[in-house]
C-alpha cells in the first residue's frame, strides 16, 4: 500500500496474487479487487460495489479445477439507505470469481472479472432478534471435502455488541449457482451469469451481471455466540478433547487488548478465559492461528508474542479450577492442570482423570 491503510489486502494462491491495494497511488477514490499477477490481469467494474471496505480474500477449492472459486468479503453503503431511514447504512457480502475467469470478449470487458456475483450475509440473534450488519472479520475451517468447509463470521452491531455466525461453503454455493438476480426482469443469457467457463465470458452474458452483480436471494448465518463485548479479529480452532469429542474454540480479540476464549458447547457456547497477550494494554491490530504449534500470533504496534492456544496454568493447577473450566484442551494430569495434546503422546491412553467426587 502507499499508506496505512485497512482496505488492503492480498492474497497468495500458487501463481495468482490477487489484491485490494491500489495499483497506483492516485488511481481514483473507489477500492478495487484485482488479479495483479499469474493469470490474465483482472479488477472489478467501478459499478459492482458501492464504497466497499474488504474484510477478507479466500481461495474455496471445489472438485473440477476449472470451478475453483476466490471467494471475497466485504462491507459496502446500503443503496435502500437513505431512502429507507430504518435500513442499515452498511450491508455485508460475500462475492465470488471463477479462478479461471479470462475477462470477456469485449474491449470493454476484457480486463474486468465477468464471473463476479455477490450475496448479502445475514447475522441474527435469534435469542434477541437483533441484527448485526457490520462485518468485523472472517475465519475459514476447511474441510477435506470442499462443501464441508464453514465459513465464521465476526459481526458488530450498532451499539458494539458483538455476535458469530457460522455459514456453509455448501449453502453458500448453491444460492451462486441457483438464486436469481436481484432486480433482472430480462431474459436469461444463454451463458449463466457466475458460470466458469474455460474461454472468455459472451459480451451479453457480461453486460447483464455487469449491470446486476448481486442475488436475490441472502444467507442467513447460524449463530453460535453473542456477546455485550466489542470484538475486532475472530481465530477458530477445532480441538479434539479429552472425551474423544470435536469442540470448536473462538479465539476473540477485545478493542481493550484482551483475548476471550471461548468453547462452543453442546448447549451453547461459554467464554472460559481471558487472556492478557501483552505486559501492557495495548490494541491487538493482528491475531494468526499457527494450528500446528497450537499456538496465537498476537500483534500490537510495539511487539509481536507467542501465546498457547492451551493456556491450562490459568486454572492454577486447581483440579475443580480445571475440570469444571470445561476447557477441551486441558485435563487433571499427574496432579496438574495440562494441556492434553502434549501428555495423552507421552503417557498412553486415556492419562486424563477426574476430580474425586467430582463430575461435570
Amino acid at each position: 500500500p502507499f499508506g496505512l491503510e485497512k482496505n488492503s489486502l492480498v492474497l497468495i494462491d500458487g501463481n495468482d496474487i490477487y489484491s485490494t491495494v491500489r495499483k497506483y497511488q492516485y488511481n481514483g477514490r473507489i477500492p478495487r479487487f484485482r488479479r495483479v499477477h499469474g493469470a490474465t490481469e483482472l479488477y472489478t467494474s467501478d459499478t459492482v460495489m458501492k464504497n466497499p471496505q474488504f474484510v477478507k480474500i479466500a481461495p474455496i477449492r471445489q472438485e473440477e479445477a476449472y470451478n475453483d472459486k476466490i471467494y471475497f468479503f466485504f462491507r459496502e453503503d446500503n443503496p435502500d439507505w437513505p431512502i429507507n431511514p430504518l435500513a442499515p447504512r452498511k450491508i455485508s457480502r460475500v462475492a465470488q470469481v471463477c479462478k479461471g475467469d479470462k475477462g470477456g470478449n469485449g474491449s470493454f470487458s476484457a480486463a474486468k472479472w465477468t464471473t463476479l456475483l455477490k450475496l448479502m450475509l445475514v447475522c441474527v440473534d435469534s435469542a434477541t432478534n437483533r441484527n448485526f450488519d457490520w462485518l468485523q472479520d472472517i475465519f475459514i475451517v476447511e474441510s477435506d471435502q470442499w462443501f464441508q468447509t464453514k465459513i465464521y463470521g465476526l459481526f458488530l452491531n450498532e451499539w458494539g455488541y458483538s455476535a458469530v455466525c457460522v455459514y456453509s461453503v455448501s449453502d453458500i454455493s448453491q444460492r451462486f449457482r441457483t438464486s436469481p438476480l436481484k432486480n433482472y426482469t430480462g431474459k436469461p443469457p444463454a451463458v449463466k451469469p457466475g458460470q466458469c467457463l474455460e474461454e472468455k465470458t459472451p459480451p451479453e452474458t457480461f453486460k447483464v451481471i455487469d449491470s446486476y452483480p448481486e442475488v436475490a436471494d441472502q444467507m442467513n448465518g447460524k449463530t453460535i455466540f453473542y456477546s455485550k463485548h466489542h470484538y475486532q479479529h475472530l481465530g477458530v480452532h477445532q480441538v479434539r478433547a479429552a472425551d474423544d469429542k470435536n469442540y470448536d474454540v473462538l479465539y476473540l480479540a477485545t478493542d481493550k487488548g484482551s483475548i476471550h476464549k471461548v468453547v462452543v458447547l453442546p448447549d451453547g457456547a461459554m467464554n472460559i478465559l481471558e487472556i492478557q497477550p501483552f505486559q501492557s494494554q495495548a490494541a491487538i491490530l493482528a491475531m494468526i492461528l499457527d494450528k500446528t504449534r497450537n499456538e496465537l500470533i498476537v500483534a500490537s504496534a510495539n511487539e509481536v508474542v507467542q501465546v498457547s492456544m492451551a493456556s491450562c496454568g490459568a486454572y492454577k493447577n486447581n483440579c475443580g479450577s480445571c475440570v469444571l473450566s470445561r476447557d477441551p484442551y486441558c485435563g487433571w494430569v499427574n496432579e496438574k492442570c495440562t494441556s492434553i495434546n502434549e501428555k495423552v503422546v507421552l503417557l498412553g491412553s486415556n492419562p486424563v482423570k477426574m476430580c474425586e467426587n467430582m463430575t461435570f
